[in-house]
Parts: C-alpha cells; sequence; structure tokens
C-alpha cells in the first residue's frame, strides 16, 4: 500500500510555464492624435514624416533612423516627444525589442496627450508589452488600470494573472485565477492551468486537487487524470476501493507501471475476477512493464489468472441459468462478477441489479460500485451516475466520486470538445 502524498507530475510539466495569452498588439493610428492636439513642430514633422512613410513599408530599421533623427531636435515640446514615443514603442515593436517598447508607450501615455478613448487600450498594449518583455511589476501595474474598468476581459485577466504569478504573488494571481473560474463560463485550459501551479506554489494541496478536478472536466487530458488518479491512488487503503480504482485508470489509459499491474491484477484474482486480472497481466505483459523478480511474480499471478478464467469460462453461457437457480442476493453478484470478469458488461449489471433487489447482499457498495462500471461499460451513463450515487461507505465514496467525475467529463465534452 502505499502512502499518501500529493504527487503532480504529468500536470505540472505541461502548466510548467504559462505563456502570454494570444491577442495581436493593435497600435492605435500613428498621428491621429496630432489632428486635434497641438501642432508638431517643424523640425520634428520632417523625421516624423519620413519615418512614417518607412513605417508604411514595413522598413522598421529606416523607420527607427529617423525616429532618432526627430529625439535629437533640440526645443521640443512635451508634444514632439509624445508623438515621438508614440512611433517609437511601436517601431520597437516590430523589431521585437519588448522592454524598450515598453518604455516609450509608458512615456507616452503618461505625457497626458493620449485621447481618453484611447487609454485603455493602451493600458492593455502596456500589460502585453511588459508580460512579453518580462518586466512583470509594470505588467501588473498596468494591467491592474486596465481591468479595473474592463473586469469581463478573460483574456487580459489571465494575462494579469500570469504577470502576478512571474513576479511571485502567487496568491494574489490566485485569486484572480479563480475569480475567472467563478464566472460560470468554461474556463480556459490556460487559466487552470495557471491556477494549478498557484495552489502548489502555495503548498495548496486540496487547491491542487480540486483544479486537477476541472481540468479533468473540462479538458480530459490523460496527464490531468494521471495525476489526479496517482493522488487517490496514494489516498485509497481499501482494497475494494482499489480495485475499482485500478479500473478507472484502465479506462482514462493511466495505467502504466509494473506495480499498479501487479496490484491491479492481484486484487482481482482475489476479488474473483480471475478473467480480467488475465487480461490485465496479459496487457502488462505486452507493454514490458515488469522485470527481473517482478516480470516472474507477474508471470505466476498470469498463470494462476488464466486456470481460474478458464474454470469460469464454463459457466458465462449459463449465467442466467445461474441467476434464476440462485437463493440469495449474493449468489446472483457472484454470477454478476463472473459475467463482469469476462467483459459481458450489459449481462453483468442485469445479474447486479438483480442480486440487489433479491436483498440480503452483504456488500451492497461494492456491488453499487461494480454495477456502476458495468453500466457505463454497457453505454448507460445516467444509470451509472445513480448507481455510484448510491455508495455509502466512506472508505469507497472517494472513489465513487471519481468515477462520477469520469461521467461528467466525457457527457461535457460529448457536447462541446475542448478547445486546446
Amino acid at each position: 500500500m502505499k502512502k499518501a502524498n500529493l504527487v503532480l507530475t504529468a500536470a505540472l510539466a505541461a502548466a510548467g510555464l504559462v505563456g502570454v495569452v494570444g491577442g495581436a498588439l493593435t497600435p492605435t493610428t500613428v498621428m491621429a492624435a496630432a489632428a486635434k492636439k497641438p501642432s508638431l513642430s517643424a523640425s520634428v514633422m520632417k523625421p516624423l514624416k519620413a519615418a512614417q512613410e518607412a513605417m508604411n513599408a514595413k522598413n522598421w530599421d529606416e523607420a527607427l533612423t529617423h525616429i532618432q533623427e526627430a529625439q535629437k531636435v533640440d526645443g521640443r515640446t512635451a508634444f514632439d516627444d509624445f508623438q515621438i514615443n508614440d512611433f517609437l514603442w511601436f517601431v520597437l515593436y516590430q523589431k521585437k525589442q519588448l522592454a524598450e517598447s515598453a518604455v516609450a508607450l509608458e512615456a507616452a501615455v503618461n505625457s497626458g496627450f493620449v485621447p481618453p478613448e484611447s487609454l485603455n487600450q493602451r493600458y492593455k498594449l502596456l500589460l502585453q508589452l511588459n508580460l512579453m518583455g518580462q518586466n512583470f511589476p509594470k505588467a501588473v501595474e498596468w494591467g491592474n488600470k486596465y481591468i479595473a474598468t474592463n473586469p469581463t476581459d478573460m483574456e487580459s485577466s489571465l494575462q494579469l494573472a500570469q504577470g502576478m504569478y512571474f513576479n511571485k504573488d502567487y496568491a494574489g494571481a490566485k485569486a484572480l485565477a479563480e475569480k475567472m473560474v467563478a464566472t460560470g463560463a468554461k474556463p480556459s485550459e490556460d487559466t487552470l492551468k495557471l491556477l494549478l501551479r498557484c495552489n502548489v506554489e502555495l503548498r495548496n494541496d486540496a487547491g491542487s486537487l480540486n483544479t486537477l478536478e476541472l481540468l479533468v472536466r473540462h479538458y480530459p487530458a490523460q496527464k490531468y487524470w494521471e495525476d489526479l488518479l496517482n493522488n487517490q491512488l496514494f489516498r485509497t487503503r481499501d482494497d475494494r476501493a482499489l480495485r475499482q480504482l485500478y479500473r478507472l485508470m484502465v479506462d482514462t489509459n493511466t495505467l502504466d507501471k509494473g506495480d499498479e499491474f501487479s496490484e491491479m491484477g492481484n486484487l482481482l484474482i482475489t476479488g474473483g475476477y480471475p478473467a480480467e486480472a488475465k487480461k490485465v497481466l496479459e496487457q502488462g505483459m505486452a507493454m514490458s512493464v515488469f522485470s527481473g523478480d517482478a516480470k516472474n511474480r507477474a508471470q505466476g499471478d498470469l498463470d494462476r489468472a488464466r486456470n481460474l478464467a478458464a474454470t469460469d469460462a464454463k459457466d458465462v453461457p449459463n449465467a442466467e441459468k445461474l441467476i434464476a437457480a440462485a437463493k440469495t442476493g449474493n449468489s446472483i453478484i457472484a454470477t454478476g462478477k463472473l459475467l463482469f470478469s469476462a467483459g459481458e458488461y450489459a449481462r453483468a449489471a442485469d445479474a447486479v441489479k438483480q442480486g440487489l433487489a433479491k436483498g440480503g447482499v452483504t456488500d451492497a457498495d461494492d456491488a453499487n460500485m461494480l454495477l456502476g462500471i458495468a453500466l457505463f461499460r454497457s453505454g448507460k451513463p445516467a444509470d451509472a451516475a445513480a448507481a455510484f450515487g448510491a455508495v455509502k461507505d466512506p472508505k469507497m465514496t472517494e472513489v465513487a466520486r471519481m468515477w462520477k467525475l469520469k461521467l461528467e467529463s466525457d457527457a461535457a465534452n460529448a457536447a462541446a470538445p475542448a478547445a486546446g
């Protein structure tokens, strides 16, 4: 049995560095303000006009040369400097000199000449430029100004949260990401990955696991299921719950280690599912997950499972006769297990339902778990959810909840396929 401990591997690797969210930097029209503001000095107008022509031709080096000429003009007015900086930030951005571009744009914004209706867009540009230029304190400063009047801009909110994260304000980034998630709209995958990373930095294990659940619900990639179920595996102590958890790992393609295949095989054999154990152990052998003594032990378990499965196989065709002759609910459940092990999920579900209805079942919680999985695998998710909901044993309810999460994830993503 494994010790309880929070383990985040695959999902954290995916969430390592959250990149800047897309969204083109769209500069305001160069010199547009000049029509309604003080006039440019003639000595500055000439090089800036040449710069404008070079910019229209996307000749950024030539444009920068003309802007630098304008910067050398003596006796420039404050408006001259504003217009020079408004040219300069855009040219530097095109040349991928992001930090310098942000400095020039900030100077233009602070000049007081930017029209009020354009300020919000400039704040947004400063957030983006500083984030890409890795000046995270400035990204946060300007991002806060922009979001204060544009709280529903989720793309920019994520960029601000990223700036907070990279500025090591994990609590602030977490709070903003949680606010975005709480809007009720489907959160972006990048938002959830950032929230996961914040929770990890804050050593908030419960928050990390909750975020993983959101990720598998909305973006059911194998890497997220792997971390979520591995953590559930560390916390699960009951053999019955472990057996059902391993089945969920099979259905999410996250069973990939030799000790997992070995433990699952043993739990299935001792639980009365030899045909299923045979299939699992054969898969492990085919994947070459065993080596050395572990391989020899697995081969021994596989031989035992094959022998037991061969005996059980004789009763599979006559299962319904066995059910009709059964005198107790437990006997019918045993036949349901036989059918489940053989992969006859619809027949297994019918048998387990009959056994529960007969009454006197020793372990109704394990039977309901088995019923839920059989119904899920036979294409009846709504009925499966009801069966999982009937599980009351505290040792098994968390695993039942993981299965319900699988149902919810499948339903949500069938209705609205996840976008990257």
